[in-house]
């Protein structure tokens, strides 16, 4: 991609904040401003950035991780420090609910709104005088638009998104289900006079750099005095932008609470306080529910009712008096089981979503939950990528019935992909897949359902002995490698196993094979 070239989806996230008392006079001593990027696609919006502002007058900070760093966990709360203050900030990536692109970094909704309760996050979260949002739907609400789900999909399928991704930026766009990603970043930035970003498709790269350069070339001077700039534009309509944007879909927002004193003023933060009492957030997400507002917060109240019923301290009387009012709560089960409807194969993470979060609740039965699962991951008919795709990106345990699976779904590469995603617990399935293991002819379904015990933990003596059978007498080299570590990840501990790896070890010649064929008889002796 040339020098200033945007993608449609790729994000310019720019956060802007300083303090007030800055005068731009010739006779005081100038403080740089600090220009901070994430770079997690390509580092061409950032560089547009450094190219118009001043470097006389800006610091110029990379805050994402390089080289072998850039596989760290949670690395976007690590990179906030109490040192870190930015007056602007870059983030450049693809954009769907999270953030992605070549780095391999990924950015969410959910770790912005994390880290957004965290104080240490401050100097790039709490203070931005400016947030500008350069990617597809980064202001958009539930409001449909010209285009159906069916059509919106397509869009992105075409601009790159994997099916997976683009259910999931068609399901929050068009369903009822999370907040409108304009309510999000409201939320996030919630102290932000401007919030600048698109309602609906952004513009293409060709177009967006050129009316991006127009738009800094004129207000090169309000970024020079930037304080200055900050402190007389207060919350009124960003003229400049608007007009050198006009052809796009462009829009302004200001922060959900300009005046906020303390993290728990979101309703998110609040939820995931240390400081507040589980009883105190229970009481709280109750009057979300009487106020029709939970089912916006539905994500992180799932998540904190996950986190109370797997908890060590066990739940008090109260708390639990609090949780039987949920589980009786018709008029949220109603609106609950309403999306549940939706047509279209696009919704099927939103669903698997929702049964996850009735079945916490207990506004339903476990053996609802698994029948509404079967339904949706429909076996009468041949299992295409596409779904599997979507039913994977749903991250769920479906435990299907051996008895609902049709002989003719055994022979699809895609539907064992897919029940290794879905992870069921039926025995008879696991002793369906060895014998697939068994007596397949293609090499490759071999290999991809050994792959399906990876995460079973099993200890079934026959399953054991049938993977060990594949590294000692599969054809293939691939496929004793597949059994080799699926093996070595079980920890078998039978005699029977060591011996018939014994076995295999004086036979095998491939050193892959040799290595984990030892590493699993070191951790058995």
């Amino acid at each position: 991609m040339e020098r200033w070239l945007f993608s449609c989806l790729n994000i310019i996230l720019i956060l802007s904040f300083s303090s007030f008392g800055f005068a731009a006079t010739t006779t005081e001593k100038i403080t740089k401003k600090n220009l901070c990027t994430i770079t997690i696609n390509s580092n061409d919006e950032a560089e547009l950035f450094k190219s118009q502002l001043s470097s006389k007058l800006w610091n110029f900070i990379e805050l994402a991780p390089q080289g072998h760093e850039a596989s760290q966990q949670d690395w976007f709360s690590k990179s906030c420090r109490d040192d870190v203050r930015c007056d602007v900030l870059v983030i450049s990536g693809h954009f769907g609910g999270t953030f992605f692109g070549s780095s391999k970094l990924t950015l969410s909704m959910e770790d912005l709104e994390r880290n957004s309760c965290d104080k240490k996050c401050d100097g790039i979260l709490k203070q931005p005088r400016e947030v500008f949002l350069f990617g597809c739907n980064t202001l958009a609400t539930k409001k449909k638009d010209h285009r159906s789900p069916e059509e919106y999909m397509q869009v992105l399928l075409n601009d790159g998104f994997s099916a997976a991704q683009a259910s999931q930026i068609v399901s929050f766009r068009y369903s009822g289900f999370g907040d409108s990603f304009k309510q999000s970043m409201t939320q996030i930035f919630a102290a932000t006079p401007r919030i600048y970003g698109f309602t609906s498709v952004g513009p293409s790269g060709k177009k967006v750099a050129p009316l991006l350069k127009n738009y800094l070339q004129a207000s090169r001077s309000n970024y020079d005095q930037f304080d200055w700039y900050i402190k007389k534009t207060g919350t009124t309509r960003n003229e400049k932008l608007m007009s050198s944007l006009k052809s796009t879909s462009i829009s302004q927002a200001a922060g959900f609470i300009l005046d906020i004193k303390k993290p728990e003023e979101k309703p998110y933060c609040y939820i995931r306080s240390a400081s507040v009492a589980r009883t105190e957030k229970l009481k709280y997400i109750q009057n979300l529910f009487k106020s029709q507002r939970a089912i916006q917060m539905l994500g992180h109240i799932y998540d904190f009712i996950h986190e109370l019923k797997s908890a060590e301290v066990p739940v008090t009387v109260e708390e639990q008096t609090i949780l039987q009012e949920f589980a009786t709560d018709e008029k949220l089960k109603s609106e609950l089981l309403a999306l549940l409807q939706l047509q279209g194969e696009i919704y099927l993470p939103l669903k698997a979503n929702v049964l996850n979060t009735l079945k916490d609740l207990e506004l339903v039965t476990s053996d609802f939950v698994g029948e509404a699962f079967n339904k949706l991951v429909d076996l009468r008919t041949p299992m295409t990528e596409a779904r599997k795709n979507l039913l994977c990106s749903s991250q769920m345990v479906v435990n299907i019935p051996f008895s609902a699976i049709p002989k003719e779904r055994w022979n699809e590469l895609e539907f064992i992909n897919a029940l290794i995603c879905l992870r069921p617990q039926d025995a008879f399935i696991h002793h369906r897949m060895i014998e697939v293991i068994e007596t397949s002819a293609d090499a490759k379904t071999r290999a991809t359902a050994l792959w399906y015990f990876y995460n079973q933990k099993t200890e079934d003596l026959t399953i054991l002995t049938a993977i060990a059978r594949r590294v000692m007498n599969d054809s293939e080299v691939f496929v004793r490698q597949s059994a080799a570590m699926v093996l070595r990840q079980l920890k078998p501990t039978a005699p029977l196993v060591h011996e018939l790896l014994q076995r295999a070890l004086e036979k095998e010649s491939d050193s892959h094979v040799k290595y984990h064929i030892h590493q699993i008889l070191k951790s058995m002796n």
